[in-house]
């Protein structure tokens, strides 16, 4: 007996595909475990550490677009990263973005690059690549796996 095409044969949202399909944009969210290099008591050690990877990339991508600003703001002085058993924080004192619409998309610009999938400001390739983004999920991933 053949299975009906509509349940063989299915579409899903962007989001819906990195919800199912985590692996492809962040890597493993598992728990892994792997010998590293750390720092305790101001001194480097080798110990066995357990993180999830998926999580570690959400989080280098947050890090990665404070970092960009800094190539934007040389005059930007602090990335603070606060973080707490529920929430993980990251702040620096560069160039804000700006809070105005969108002439051609119709929204505000920090909605469309913390909200929709795919925008960038980094989609120039005859530009010099001095900053981490390219290919406009960076903090969208954050935010979709965040709750």
């Amino acid at each position: 007996m053949h299975r009906q095409v509509e349940k063989t044969y299915k579409r899903v949202t962007q989001i819906e595909h990195i919800l199912m399909r985590p692996d492809m944009y962040i890597g493993p969210i598992v728990e892994n475990e792997e010998e590293m290099i750390v720092i305790e008591e101001d001194e480097f050690a080798l110990k066995s550490i357990k993180y999830i990877p998926g999580l570690y990339k959400i989080f280098d991508e947050i890090l990665v677009n404070a970092a960009d600003n800094y190539q934007r703001d040389r005059k930007m002085t602090k990335i603070e990263v606060t973080i707490t058993p529920k929430e993980l924080t990251v702040i620096n004192d560069g160039k804000c973005i700006p809070v105005q619409m969108h002439k051609v998309e119709k929204i505000y610009v920090p909605e469309m690059i913390f909200g929709h999938l795919l925008t960038s400001s980094n989609y120039e390739d005859d530009e010099k690549k001095v900053t981490g983004g390219r290919n406009g999920y960076g903090a969208k991933l954050a935010n979709i796996f965040s709750t």
